[in-house]
C-alpha cells in the first residue's frame, strides 16, 4: 500500500505536469491568457513539491525524475509551443520559417534539466538560466505583443525571434552563474541584491504589465551579471 505522506510531493509534481498540458492545449487554441494562468499554477506547484518534501522529510529517486519530467513539459515544451503557435498565427501570411525557432527552447531545456540532475547544486546560484525564468518570459511575450502596438512590431520581427530563441536556448546550457532568488541565504549582500531585483520587477509589472513581466528576464540577467563577484 502506498504511503500517502510520501506521495504528497509527487502529487504536487504531477499537478505541475498537468498544468503544463493545459498550457499546451491553450497554446493551440491561441488562448495565451489562459496559458499564462496555467503557467502561474505550474510554477506554484513546482515550488510546493520541493517545499512539501522538505517539510515532510520525504524524498525519493522517483520524485526527482518526476520533477524533471514535469518541468520539461511545463517549462520546456509548453513555452516552445506557446511561442510557436503565437508566431505561426502572427506571421501566417508570410510563411516564415522563423516560427520553428522556439523549438530550440524545448530541445535545450531537455539538455539543461538532464545536466541539472547530475550536477552538484548550490543554494546561492544556478549554472545557466533556469528553465522557469525563460519560460515565464515566453508566456508573457504574446500578451505583451497584444498589449502594446509598438511592442507587437518588434516582438514579431524575425530578427528578434531568432535572437530571443537562440540566446535563450544557449543561456539554458551555459555555465554563467545566475543567482537563485531564494532570499534566505547567508550571503546578506546577495540577499539585498535579490530584494532590489524583485522590487524592480514588481515596478515593471505594475507599470507595463505583461511587457514588464517579459522584461523581468532582462532585469534578472542584468542583476545576476552585475553580481558575479558575490555569487
Amino acid at each position: 500500500m502506498l504511503n500517502l505522506k510520501k506521495q504528497i510531493p509527487n502529487l504536487l509534481t504531477l499537478s505541475n505536469l498537468l498544468c503544463g498540458t493545459f498550457i499546451i492545449i491553450s497554446a493551440f487554441q491561441l488562448e495565451f491568457l489562459n496559458a499564462a494562468y496555467w503557467a502561474v499554477a505550474a510554477l506554484i506547484f513546482d515550488f510546493l513539491d520541493g517545499t512539501a518534501a522538505r517539510l515532510l522529510n520525504v524524498s525519493s529517486s522517483i520524485g526527482k525524475e518526476l520533477d524533471s519530467m514535469a518541468d520539461m513539459v511545463s517549462f520546456g515544451v509548453a513555452p516552445a509551443l506557446v511561442l510557436f503557435n503565437y508566431w505561426s498565427n502572427e506571421l501566417y501570411e508570410t510563411g516564415s520559417f522563423v516560427v520553428y525557432f522556439p523549438l530550440l527552447i524545448a530541445v535545450f531545456s531537455g539538455y539543461r534539466l538532464a545536466k541539472f540532475n547530475v550536477s552538484e547544486q548550490n543554494n546561492d546560484y544556478f549554472s545557466g538560466l533556469p528553465t522557469p525564468a525563460l519560460a515565464l518570459a515566453s508566456f508573457a511575450l504574446p500578451l505583451a505583443g497584444e498589449q502594446f502596438e509598438l511592442a507587437n512590431s518588434w516582438l514579431n520581427n524575425p530578427f528578434f525571434i531568432m535572437l530571443f530563441c537562440i540566446i535563450g536556448a544557449l543561456l539554458l546550457v551555459s555555465n554563467i552563474k545566475l543567482f537563485s532568488i531564494k532570499i534566505g541565504s547567508q550571503n546578506k549582500k546577495l540577499n539585498s541584491i535579490r530584494v532590489a531585483m524583485l522590487f524592480t520587477c514588481m515596478l515593471l509589472i505594475g507599470w507595463l504589465h505583461f511587457l514588464g513581466a517579459f522584461l523581468c528576464l532582462v532585469v534578472y540577467l542584468v542583476f545576476s551579471l552585475a553580481s558575479q563577484k558575490l555569487i
